[in-house]
């Protein structure tokens, strides 16, 4: 069997990883194949962890954060995934990102399985939304599986689309790290340092006061901008791009994660954040946007804290609470550990996946 994944980010995200490790694991011999766009030329033959599978690369330089050379460039990524699904004729092709269902015009559903990965539903202004939505709703009937990486995505597609959930949950240690509130209260980010805005708003609630010590780990468009904004600041650290396997250490030197994104997005306002499954695994508490279906769910269970995150003001009230009373992070913490138990593994959650593969091919 011939698997093919569409992404058009190189290097791929770990999600994207573990999809494939996965179906190397439980369809051993099958030929996994990748076609990406390579924009930065990152390209490494031989990445660990990668050597398996084999890339089909489009390498058109690109920035990232200029819209208008990807956008310029999709045209000629679309022509080249066309070239491969004819030359290569995989049985299971998986467009990741609602984008990437527009990049496989040369598909026989027929005869080839497509199954579109749901990792942001389509966002922006509201009538530029409801043109991208329509897109996307017109290729999905298309697919024969609909994954979606947030359990919130399901109350806004119909029905009748076969859908499963698939959320980006870590391999993990639940008992790996200990946790004891620390004073100063450390505050950690990890990711990506983007959405300037709310970083800064974070930045300003914690600045100067020696109650807290802020980590931002992560690099990104904007790392530098953040830099120069909390240069001279001895209660913030920002300590650069991390690897993903060293996320263990970082969550143990951390007494509350922040995760709150812009919830003025509409696709923040249903996705469910990576940040929310490690916070489970490591039963480290995390703060979340407020508006949100995540944010409202963490607060309904008792598994984290939300915030109005444009709001300098309302973030400080929410860190001093938590700074005075040690006991409510504590109480959040051993409900995490409870809560662990019940979330299904990542490896649980795939077995739908192979179930449906196996069924569209007749296993």
């Amino acid at each position: 069997m011939k698997i093919l994944l569409v992404d058009e980010s190189y290097p791929l995200n770990t999600r994207n990883s573990k999809i494939l490790e996965s179906l190397s694991r439980l369809y051993p011999g099958c030929s996994i194949h990748v076609v990406t766009w390579d924009r930065a030329g990152d390209f490494v033959s031989g990445r660990a962890g990668e050597g398996a599978w084999h890339w089909h690369l489009y390498a058109r330089p690109a920035a990232y954060g200029n819209k208008l050379q990807k956008l310029t460039g999709m045209l000629g990524f679309r022509s080249f995934c066309s070239r491969v699904v004819r030359e290569l004729y995989p049985d299971v092709v998986i467009a990741s990102h609602w984008n990437n269902l527009l990049m496989l015009p040369s598909l026989d559903y027929s005869r080839q399985m497509l199954i579109y990965e749901n990792l942001d539903a389509p966002t922006g202004p509201a009538p530029v939304r409801m043109i991208l939505r329509c897109i996307e709703r017109f290729y999905m009937k298309r697919a024969a599986l609909t994954i979606h990486a947030s359990r919130f995505y399901t109350s806004i597609y119909p029905s009748c689309f076969r859908q499963i959930v698939l959320e980006n949950k870590p391999v993990i240690d639940a008992d790996a790290v200990t946790y004891s509130p620390t004073t100063p209260l450390r505050i950690a980010y990890l990711g990506n340092i983007r959405y300037i805005g709310i970083l800064k708003n974070l930045a300003d609630a914690v600045r100067g006061d020696s109650r807290f010590c802020l980590y931002y780990h992560g690099g990104g468009p904007d790392f530098r901008v953040l830099q120069e904004y909390v240069d001279g600041e001895a209660n913030i650290h920002m300590t650069g791009p991390y690897q993903y396997k060293d996320i263990e250490t970082l969550y143990s030197r951390a007494d509350v994660i922040w995760a709150a994104y812009p919830n003025k997005d509409f696709n923040v306002r249903y996705a469910i954040s990576n940040k929310f499954h490690e916070s489970i695994a490591y039963a480290i508490p995390a703060i979340y946007a407020d508006n949100t279906c995540l944010g409202e769910f963490v607060a309904d269970k008792g598994l984290g804290f939300s915030v109005n995150p444009y709001s300098v003001e309302d973030i400080r009230a929410l860190l001093v609470k938590m700074a005075e009373d040690r006991e409510s992070l504590m109480a959040t913490h051993e409900t995490l550990k409870r809560h662990s138990a019940e979330e299904a593994s990542w490896s649980e959650d795939f077995c739908k996946v192979k179930e449906a593969i196996d069924a569209f091919a007749g296993f």
